[in-house]
């Protein structure tokens, strides 16, 4: 049997799922509109039930769903005589497996998780100091002076 995805996040995609279907939300909004309407999203997904045994059936069928689609994805990388999986070989997986529908929906979570890993890159940049152009020997004295700071602030000490 495949590895269980954490039950909480697969309850939490199914109350979402129901609540999107009821037209309630729970799909990709935007960040302003999610935080505006997020009390309001936890009460209504508070007000699903779902059975643990459902959530569990889920789990169960979902990590299936996944093995298979990586080993027919792992065909497809094989032949093309490739080391590494593409999303091109997830995508003719899915084609394989009969499920073409799902290609376009799988091509827009690309887009937007890689915009998500390109935001938080940016993010990560702008809070890193800039060293462009300084010496070792001025990262040196920088490193020592912030450590100096520190030891001044931790313990009042300064040396």
């Amino acid at each position: 049997m495949a590895e269980q995805l954490p039950r909480s996040s697969v309850g939490k995609i199914c109350r979402e799922s129901l609540l999107s279907a009821r037209g309630g939300g729970g799909g990709d909004d935007d960040e302003e509109e999610e935080k505006e309407g997020e009390e309001e999203e936890d009460l209504a997904l508070s007000d699903l039930k779902i059975p643990q045994t459902t959530v569990d059936l889920i789990n169960a069928v979902s990590s299936e769903f996944i093995t298979l689609l990586a080993e027919q994805a792992n065909t497809h990388m094989e032949e093309a005589s490739k080391k590494t999986m593409m999303p091109q070989h997830v995508y003719e997986a899915l084609d394989a497996l009969e499920f073409p529908n799902l290609v376009s929906a799988a091509q827009q979570g690309g887009k937007d998780a890689a915009s998500q890993a390109k935001k938080l890159k940016e993010k990560r940049a702008a809070a890193r100091p800039n060293t462009d152009g300084m010496t070792e020997e001025e990262l040196a004295d920088e490193q020592e002076e912030l450590l100096r700071q520190a030891r001044k602030r931790a313990f009042g000490d300064e040396s």
